[in-house]
C-alpha cells in the first residue's frame, strides 16, 4: 500500500492512498474458492463448479465486496499509522478500481489546527453592573397588569386606543388575495399598523364595514402581496377599551400569589437573577473576544458549517446566500473559539461527564415542557456535547479570572459567545 499526503488547508489533510492488484486478485480468489465449495450450479454437482464459471457467475459482486473490505481496513490502517488529531469524522472519496485490478481512493480528513495556545488563565476581566433597576421593577409590573387586563365593549366610536374586533378580507380588485381573518381585535392607533388602517379605523362602531387601500412594501415577506396596492376590507364586531388592573391584593392573586409582597419579591428576585446571567454572559463575551484576538487559525470547515446551521435554527433564519452573508463571520468565529475551547479542555483534562450530560437533557426536556423521549437524540449528539464542553471550559476560565468592578454599564445586547 503506498500514500501520499497534502495539507490544502491549515486543518485538512488529503491522504490518496494506493493498493496493489494483488491484494485484491488474491482475495477475490479465495473468496471464490470458499463459494465454490457451497455452490449450487445446474449441471454440476455440489462443490464441482468450474471455477471460471463461477467467478462469470459472481466474479463482479464480490471484486465489489472485497474492494469495500480492503478499503475500510486500509484506511483504517492510515488512520492508525499517521495518529491524527481528528477534528471529524473522516470521508472516504474518489474510490476507483483500475483495470489492472489496482484500487485508488482517497481519504480527506479534518484535523486540529496547530497553533500555540496562549494565555487563558488569570485574564483581567470587567464586571459591568446594569442600572436602572427601579425602572425595569416598573416595566414587569406594568407587564403583569397587561396580561390581566380585560377589553370591555364601549357604546362610542372607536379612536387612537382602543381596540376593535374584526373580520376582514385581503383584497386585489375583486379577487381575495389572502386568507380571510375572523374575529381579530387590533388596536386602533398602533404604530405596527399601516397608517391608512389607523386612519379608516378611527370612528369605527360595532356594525360598521369600511375599505382601506394599502400600498404593501416590496421586502414584504408574502411575494403574492409584496409591492401590490391592495383592499381591506373591515366589518367592525366591536369597540373595546383597554382596563387594567390596579396593583393590590387582588391582582397578586388573580397571578397566583399569596399576596401583594410576594408578587414584588418574585419580580424583585427574577430581576436579579436575569441580571446576574447578564453580568456573567458578558464576562463570558469578554473571554471569547480576548482569546480570539490571541489566537488568529482558520477553524474546520464541518466546525464552521455546525455553527452556520446552529445559527439559523436558532434565529429561524433561512439557508440562503443572505443568511449566509450575515452570519459566515459569526459561524467562523464560533468555530475557531470551539476549537480553542477543546483544546483547553484537553490542556486542563475537562471533560463533560455522561451523568452531566443526562442532567442537562433532562433539564432542557423540562424547560421545554417537551417529553423526555423528544429530548433523548440530545444524549449522543456530538453537537450538543461539544456547545456543553465549551460552556464548561468558558466557566473554568471565568472562574479563573481576575474580575474588577467597572463604572461602565454592562451592554444589553446579545452576547456572541
Amino acid at each position: 500500500m503506498e500514500t501520499n499526503i497534502s495539507s490544502p488547508k491549515p486543518w485538512l489533510r488529503e491522504v490518496e492512498v494506493n493498493i496493489e492488484p494483488e491484494k485484491l486478485t488474491q482475495r477475490v480468489d479465495e473468496m471464490i474458492d470458499t463459494y465454490r465449495d457451497k455452490a449450487e450450479v445446474p449441471g454440476f454437482r455440489k462443490g464441482k463448479v468450474p471455477k471460471e464459471i463461477l467467478r462469470k457467475r459472481i466474479g463482479e459482486a464480490v471484486e465489489s465486496q472485497v474492494a469495500e473490505e480492503l478499503v475500510e481496513s486500509s484506511a483504517a490502517e492510515v488512520m492508525k499509522d499517521q495518529d491524527f488529531k481528528l477534528a471529524a469524522r473522516p470521508e472516504l472519496a474518489d474510490l476507483e478500481i483500475k483495470p489492472d485490478k489496482s484500487i485508488r481512493f482517497r481519504i480527506r480528513v479534518e484535523v486540529f489546527p496547530e497553533f500555540e495556545l496562549k494565555q487563558y488563565k488569570g485574564l483581567k476581566l470587567e464586571k459591568h453592573e446594569p442600572s436602572g433597576f427601579d425602572e425595569e421593577f416598573e416595566k414587569r409590573l406594568r407587564e403583569l397588569q397587561d396580561r390581566c387586563a380585560q377589553f370591555k365593549p364601549v357604546r362610542v366610536e372607536a379612536k387612537d386606543g382602543h381596540f376593535v374586533t374584526v373580520d376582514y378580507e385581503t383584497l386585489d380588485g375583486d379577487k381575495t388575495v389572502a386568507e380571510p381573518k375572523k374575529n381579530l381585535m387590533i388596536e386602533v392607533g398602533d404604530p405596527m399598523n399601516f397608517d391608512s388602517v389607523n386612519k379608516g379605523l378611527v370612528g369605527t362602531k360595532a356594525g360598521d364595514e369600511r375599505s382601506v387601500e394599502v400600498r404593501i412594501p416590496d421586502d414584504h415577506p408574502d411575494k403574492e402581496l409584496a409591492g401590490k396596492l391592495v383592499t381591506f376590507k373591515f366589518k367592525v364586531h366591536a369597540v373595546k377599551e383597554k382596563r387594567v388592573p390596579e396593583v393590590d391584593e387582588e391582582l397578586a392573586t388573580d397571578l397566583g400569589y399569596d399576596d401583594l409582597d410576594a408578587l414584588r419579591q418574585d419580580i424583585n428576585d427574577r430581576i436579579i437573577a436575569d441580571r446576574a446571567r447578564l453580568v456573567q454572559n458578558d464576562l463570558k463575551n469578554q473571554v471569547f473576544d480576548r482569546l480570539l484576538k490571541e489566537h488568529d487559525f482558520e477553524p474546520p470547515a464541518s466546525w464552521v458549517k455546525a455553527n452556520f446551521e446552529r445559527l439559523t435554527r436558532e434565529y429561524e433564519l433561512p439557508d440562503d446566500e443572505k443568511t449566509k452573508e450575515k452570519l459566515e463571520q459569526v459561524a467562523e468565529r464560533r468555530a475557531r473559539f470551539d476549537v480553542l475551547a477543546a483544546s483547553i479542555a484537553r490542556a486542563e483534562d475537562i471533560e463533560v461527564t455522561e451523568k452531566e450530560i443526562k442532567q442537562q437533557v433532562e433539564a432542557f426536556a423540562k424547560a421545554s415542557k417537551k417529553p423526555a423521549e423528544d429530548i433523548a437524540p440530545l444524549l449522543d449528539n456530538p453537537a450538543f456535547r461539544s456547545q456543553m464542553l465549551r460552556d464548561k471550559v468558558m466557566d473554568f476560565i471565568v472562574e479563573q479570572a481576575e474580575v474588577k468592578e467597572s463604572s461602565i454599564e454592562v451592554p444589553k445586547t446579545d452576547q456572541e459567545a
